[in-house]
């Protein structure tokens, strides 16, 4: 299954890449796989600490990795194979077997498509062996049946129902064929009667022992062709559900049943036969999915004995690109946290592209360097939007967007350009599939295209997730306060130990899909003393989920409340990974109010607007107000111009409020708040509990930003400022504005005596 093929005709030049693992420790070395159109290309490794450039901003730091060799290399185009299925290498048919049977639940999501979807096959187009069960172009199932000579077609007749379960129970023996169709009942409404047929084929089924089976995909793509495919095809968009496979004839028996709902959060399909036929799932389809018999009784696949025998497939899923990988680069034992790219070059024009990894701190880097601050870079937030679509009105993927993001100008750069093209490359978990059914899954084993130093969003108009946090690192380089870099992932996989070296922890621009793991590591963090700043926006929304055996691998299942593009059914909001619950932090108890003070209320497009110092703050707070506002005259306003083509003030993009009904702590202090925000900003629809009115911008004060503190139970403070622009803001004219002396205070008062 080679990744590397022709450039596509009249494909425009391109450089991309990925490394992998994307997060290391110092000492390791790190594959990176690049497709790229041109014939040679270079390379180099720099560490950034500011990426994005604009008249206004700072400019661009970064430092060559000079113990990390350079080189170059041949350009070869590569592609990844998306599609989700299963495979079982050996069903165990022998070579004098006459016959098998194929037994299946299945519910397509959908029927009508552009190309033949399979649903089960072990058929081998090069010898004429096997069968195929296949969902025709116009959603009736068709057979495909080798009988040595040809590939002979069966047309059931039978027409399915989109999301709709019905039972198949294919039998053939030498030259018999029998077929039952069985479609099963939803709730009260009446089911469809069972169809049945029987028909002779032109010739006996040929069995070949070493074929093997195949679920919800086939290698044989068009029947015309007479060799198999060597990447699975025809992948299947829809549900399948307890498959039982068997010999039919005088050698009749078992060969293997399959009970998906045994160790749901692996990639294996297990074999409850007896006969030890395990199978593989590839792509990361979705599991912990209601089976042909959910009833409802239970919504939690962990706690329930029936159910949830179902994996969700799509032709559009991707875990691993699985690039061949074009060089290694070993990291210096000595290399400082932080964030890394390899630049890779055409030795013959100005395409390139920035491969991105992170270097994680050892208790060796922070010692030498005498770190005790760190910021935590939002990792899961990347893979959240990780080559999201959200973009493109005329994509299955697309969304609904509010009125004033459809007239908005698209800032259409290289960047924007790849992530419509490539569509190869995977989806985000704000994306849809080609179903319409939401994404759950999203993986660093792939090109991140807009997890980039210089990414300017497409709809903002402005940096966002990791460019705009380089802004925040590239101030701490200017301090001079020494400072680590660390990654949501670390904070998951090693606990408080990730923080406990530090006395000042800063969250990154939108930390807004913290694990439970993560986001605890924060909460003792505070506990044990720690001081936090949260210089960000609509963070500790969303609960996601990855686990340690695959950390590329984050999960997202949403409820039914919350701002979002899609979510998942009932009784399906329980993450496959772990088995907990999905949906909004608030939900589970752990509303982002409680641990930096305020939680994500509104939205909008447009510029931003600024904050304005509360009135009574010198007299009722005069020790916090002289230090905080240091070498800020009275009466202005915070924060009037942020970064990017948008412009306006740093209260932007999404943004949050201090609310004691959301669990905000009694003793927290608002030392400012956003000036009012337009029309072009909304309220989120958890806020309100009656119909929704008065719910923009200059309607309702729900909707602003609050820059709040407050002194914690373990000793520290939290410093809160509830907009994702504020780093925007903390850039412009090379950091010489309020937001960034305001910023400077209070981490210089919190890192007293460095």
């Amino acid at each position: 299954m080679s990744t590397i093929v022709p450039v596509p005709k009249d494909y425009p030049p391109e450089i991309i890449g990925y490394a992998q693992p994307w997060i290391v420790s110092p000492g390791q070395e790190v594959e990176i796989k690049i497709s790229s159109t041109e014939p040679e290309y270079k390379y180099r490794t720099y560490r950034y600490m500011q990426g994005y450039e604009s008249e206004k901003g700072p400019p661009v730091n970064k430092t060559e990795v000079t113990n990390i060799p350079n080189g170059s290399g041949k350009g070869r185009y590569q592609i990844a194979h998306i599609g989700s299925y299963g495979i079982v290498q050996n069903i165990g048919l022998l070579p004098d077997d006459t016959g098998l049977s194929f037994s299946l639940y299945v519910q397509p999501h959908l029927p009508v498509c552009d190309h033949v979807q399979t649903l089960i096959s072990n058929l081998d187009a090069s010898s004429k062996s096997g069968a195929a069960i296949v969902l025709n172009q116009h959603g009736a199932i068709d057979l495909w049946i080798g009988i040595g000579t040809a590939i002979q077609i069966i047309q059931s007749g039978f027409t399915v129902a989109k999301r709709r379960w019905f039972k198949i129970d294919l039998e053939i023996c030498e030259a018999d064929l029998t077929a039952t169709f069985t479609p099963k009942t939803r709730g009260t409404e009446p089911a469809l009667p069972s169809q049945r047929f029987h028909t002779k084929l032109d010739s006996k089924i040929r069995i070949v022992s070493d074929t093997p089976l195949i679920l919800a995909a086939g290698q044989v793509k068009v029947l015309e062709q007479q060799t198999q495919d060597a990447v699975p095809t025809n992948k299947f968009n829809g549900r399948i559900d307890s498959p039982i496979i068997k010999a039919t004839g005088v050698n009749a028996r078992v060969l293997a049943t399959y009970d998906f709902s045994v160790e749901i959060p692996s990639d294996n399909i297990y074999d409850t036969s007896g006969n030890d036929r395990q199978g593989v799932l590839v792509n990361a389809p979705s599991r912990a999915m209601k089976g042909h018999d959910w009833d409802g009784t239970e919504t939690d696949w962990s706690k329930a004995k029936y159910g949830y025998g179902a994996i969700h497939f799509h032709e559009d899923d991707l875990d691993d690109a699985c690039w061949e990988t074009d060089f290694v680069i070993k990291i210096p034992e000595d290399a400082r946290s932080g964030a890394y790219w390899v630049e890779v070059s055409s030795n013959t024009s100005a395409v390139m592209d920035t491969v991105t990894f992170f270097v994680r701190p050892t208790e060796a880097t922070t010692s030498k360097l005498g770190a005790k601050v760190a910021i935590v870079l939002s990792t899961f937030t990347y893979l959240a939007y990780a080559n999201e679509h959200m973009f493109d009105p005329d994509s299955p993927a697309r969304v609904e967007v509010p009125n004033e993001f459809e007239s908005l100008n698209l800032c259409k750069d290289e960047t924007f350009y790849k992530q419509d093209r490539r569509r190869d490359l995977g989806l985000a978990h704000y994306d849809v599939h080609k179903d319409l059914t939401g994404v759950i899954f999203s993986s660093a084993k792939r090109p991140l295209l807009n997890c980039r130093p210089g990414y300017i969003n497409w709809w903002g108009h402005r940096p966002r997730e990791l460019s705009a946090e380089l802004i925040m690192v590239g101030f701490l380089e200017r301090l001079g306060i020494p400072y680590d870099v660390v990654t949501d992932h670390d904070l998951h996989l090693k606990g408080v130990s990730a923080l406990s070296s530090y006395t000042t922890a800063i969250t990154g621009c939108h930390p807004e899909y913290p694990t439970l793991q993560s986001y605890t590591a924060y909460e003792d963090f505070v506990k044990q003393g720690g001081n936090m700043m949260y210089l960000g926006g609509n963070g500790f929304y969303w609960v996601s989920a990855t686990d340690p055996k695959r950390p590329h691998r984050s999960e997202v299942r949403r409820g039914g409340q919350g701002v979002r593009t899609s979510c998942q059914e009932p009784g399906e909001r329980n993450h496959s990974l772990t088995g907990q619950l999905g949906g909004l932090w608030r939900d589970c108890g752990k509303a982002a109010n409680h641990l930096v003070g305020i939680g994500c209320c509104g939205e909008g497009a447009g510029p931003g607007v600024p904050y304005r110092r509360k009135e009574d703050l010198e007299i009722n707070h005069p020790e916090l107000s002289s230090w905080m506002f240091r070498g800020i005259p009275k009466g202005d306003l915070i924060g009037e111009n942020s970064l990017g083509s948008l412009g306006g003030g740093a209260s932007a993009d999404e943004i949050d409020r201090m609310d004691f009904a959301y669990g905000s702590p009694s003793n927290i202090i608002v030392v400012a708040s956003s000036t009012g925000h337009p029309d072009t900003f909304g309220l989120f629809p958890e806020d309100i509990g009656f119909p929704m009115m008065k719910t923009l911008g200059t309607q309702t004060d729900l909707i602003r930003s609050d820059i709040t503190y407050y002194q914690t139970s373990g000793g520290g403070a939290v410093f809160s400022v509830g907009s994702i622009s504020w780093y925007c803001a903390l850039g412009w004219d090379d950091y010489k504005n309020n937001i960034a002396t305001l910023t400077e205070n209070v981490l210089r008062e919190f890192v007293k005596g460095i």
